[in-house]
């Protein structure tokens, strides 16, 4: 009678293990989870940020191309670029930035992104300030991440354009 009652204690406990490690896999399932929720609303909030400030750059741009004063606030292109290259030369930053933004939030894969950069490097102007700030560029996103990714297929497409391949 004592072997019955050990062995149906035993069968009882092995019962809980069980039922414990199924309720503690199932907890980690939850966590997981929770964590990738996490991990997206982070992700979520950077994008907005970055977004946030992309307008807050783009309206200061605007700004300074409808008014001399405030252009003199920027920094200049080099000593052949003024007047009215220099204002076209910041709407080609607002387009250029326009693009950065939709690929950064993955409007764009990477094929569409560089095909719209190949329309856009079609104007002149375009090409020309795309020129004249790539060393600036450059050394201002020497690693990587979405804007090194970026400019990279932008100079692929600006290759494209300008027959530089």
């Amino acid at each position: 009678m004592v072997l019955f009652y050990i062995a149906r204690t035993f069968h009882h406990q092995g019962e809980e293990s069980r039922m414990q490690r199924q309720l503690l896999e199932a907890q980690r399932l939850e966590l997981a989870m929770q964590r990738e929720v996490a991990v997206e609303q982070h992700r979520s909030a950077q994008q907005a940020a970055a977004a946030t400030l992309r307008r807050q750059h783009q309206s200061l741009l605007q700004m300074a191309i409808s008014d001399p004063l405030l252009m003199e606030c920027w920094p200049g292109y080099g000593p052949r670029v003024t007047g009215s290259r220099r204002r076209q030369y910041m709407y080609a930053n607002l387009v250029i930035s326009h693009h950065a933004m939709c690929f950064d939030l993955g409007y764009y894969t990477d094929d569409e992104i560089e095909e719209a950069l190949f329309h856009t490097f079609s104007s002149t102007v375009t090409k020309e300030f795309w020129q004249e700030t790539r060393s600036r560029r450059n050394g201002s996103t020497p690693y990587g991440g979405s804007m090194r990714k970026f400019y990279e297929l932008a100079e692929a497409a600006y290759a494209r354009r300008t027959g530089d391949q």
